[in-house]
Parts: structure tokens; C-alpha cells; sequence
């Protein structure tokens, strides 16, 4: 392998999970870190960067992300994006099966403590909500002259809250 000399000192860093500094990087490249969950799960005795850990974790759907640990305050954080977006009672939003498909907003912010030391870290950005599609507004009727045209439901789902109803009736006579 060449000598690499213009590059981030983070970049070959050894890491399981998400970290604050992925979240940087995607930020750099992209402007926002916008990911969408393709699961959320609980496990216990995870190698989470050598410790062994029981913790909630999500997965998602963009597949170079590493699977993320999340902590009491995003998962509260979450869970209301989750009874927001989805129409749930607060009981519903916190089941970790309602949260697939969620779209989330995540920063990182130098401030976080953790045992008393200031560490930074991963945050989800409480107003992240994405415009909901409803049948037959102008912008139903846009998204289903792209998907004529050769757009992808996977690009409306990037912009647009798609609901089953809605995605059926986007891909009916297309």
C-alpha cells in the first residue's frame, strides 16, 4: 500500500459502531447525515470497540453505515420523531419495530459528557421531519411523472414520508 499524507488521521481508525467522527465526515461530504433506519434491535454482550456491551442499537438502510448504539436521549428523540411521523401513541412509538423506515437527521455535538468528561457525540436533530406524500397533491403527481420517467421509489423516499397506501397508488399504472 502507498504512504498516504493528505488525509483525515481518522480515516484507517479501528471502530465497530457509528462514532461522532463518521457522523463529521458524512456531514463534509454530503452537507447533512440523513440516514434511514432499517431496523432497530436490542442485544446484549456486544464487542461495541472492545467492551462488551447490552445496548439498543439501529441499523440502516444506506449500507456502508455502521450500526449505531443508541443512548436513552436519542432513543427518546426517536420515539417522538416516531409518533409524530407514523400517528402512534407514545406506547406504539417506543416499540423498536415502528421505528423501520424512519428517516433521521444525525449531527454531533462537541458537548456530550459521559462520566463526567466531555466526549462529544451523536445527536438526531429533534426537527428532522420530512414533507408526508398525499395522493394526489402536486407533488403525488410530480413523483409519479418521475417514477414514468425512470425515478426510482427509492428517490421520492429520500424526500417525501411514503405511506403504503400512498406508494401503491404511486406505482399503480406506472
Amino acid at each position: 500500500m502507498a504512504k498516504e499524507t493528505d488525509i483525515d488521521c481518522m480515516k484507517h481508525r479501528k471502530s465497530t459502531h457509528l462514532a461522532g467522527v463518521d457522523i463529521e465526515t458524512i456531514q463534509l461530504e454530503k452537507g447533512k447525515c440523513i440516514l434511514t433506519i432499517k431496523e432497530a434491535y436490542y442485544q446484549d454482550k456486544v464487542n461495541v470497540s472492545g467492551n462488551k456491551t447490552d445496548a439498543y442499537f439501529i441499523s440502516f438502510e444506506e449500507a456502508e453505515i455502521k450500526d449505531m448504539v443508541v443512548n436513552s436521549t436519542n432513543r427518546k428523540v426517536i420515539s417522538n420523531l416516531v409518533k409524530n411521523a407514523k400517528n402512534l401513541t407514545t406506547a406504539e412509538s417506543r416499540n423498536l419495530k415502528n421505528w423501520t423506515g424512519l428517516k433521521l437527521e444525525l449531527f454531533f455535538d462537541p458537548t456530550i459528557k459521559m462520566m463526567g468528561q466531555v466526549v462529544g457525540g451523536i445527536r438526531i436533530n429533534e426537527n428532522f421531519i420530512l414533507p408526508t406524500l398525499i395522493i394526489d397533491s402536486d407533488n403525488f403527481l410530480n413523483c409519479k411523472k418521475g417514477l414514468q420517467n425512470g425515478f426510482k421509489m427509492d428517490q421520492i423516499k429520500k424526500k417525501y414520508l411514503v405511506s403504503k397506501e400512498v406508494e401503491e397508488a404511486l406505482l399503480k399504472n406506472v
